[in-house]
């Protein structure tokens, strides 16, 4: 891999300790998105939809990291669901754009909230500075995510 021994018994804990914080909310988000009728693929695409509304299969796809036929099952059954409406663009009638409908908006929000009050109810039991390194740690984590995307 070309990196240091050391550095990578490091890069290698800290994945470990990311996977068991991520753990901590994937349990309630299972359990809320399986009780909305709703697997994981099709809320990380309403998920994406919230981020930035609007977004044709093809950057859907991009963004998630699948094949837009993929995309296209699972928008498929939100429409059906009423979680998701497709519209034709007004500038290029070839490009179909995907909108999370107002109960869309209204099932991500939900999650959101009760995932967030989970999440506000472990994090204030840390001090006001292991609370301020977390958030730095996290600003850091998001930007090397933010590049990674975008490297060749």
């Amino acid at each position: 891999m070309g990196i240091a021994e050391e550095r990578l018994e490091r890069l290698v804990r800290v994945a470990v300790a990311y996977g068991d914080a991520v753990g901590i909310i994937d349990a309630l988000r299972i359990q809320g998105w399986s009780e909305d009728g709703l697997t994981i693929p099709q809320m990380r695409l309403l998920w994406a939809l919230r981020d930035e509304d609007g977004l044709p299969v093809g950057a859907l796809a991009e963004q998630l990291g699948v094949n837009p036929s993929t995309i296209t099952g699972h928008v498929d059954r939100l429409v059906r669901q009423g979680l998701v409406r497709r519209e034709e663009d007004s500038g290029d009638r070839r490009i179909v754009r995907n909108f999370l409908t107002e109960e869309g908006a209204t099932t991500v929000g939900a999650m959101r909230h009760f995932v967030g009050t989970y999440l506000i109810n472990i994090l204030k039991r840390l001090s006001d500075e292991k609370l301020e390194r977390l958030e730095l740690a996290l600003a850091d984590l998001n930007q090397a995510t933010v590049e990674a995307r975008h490297a060749p």
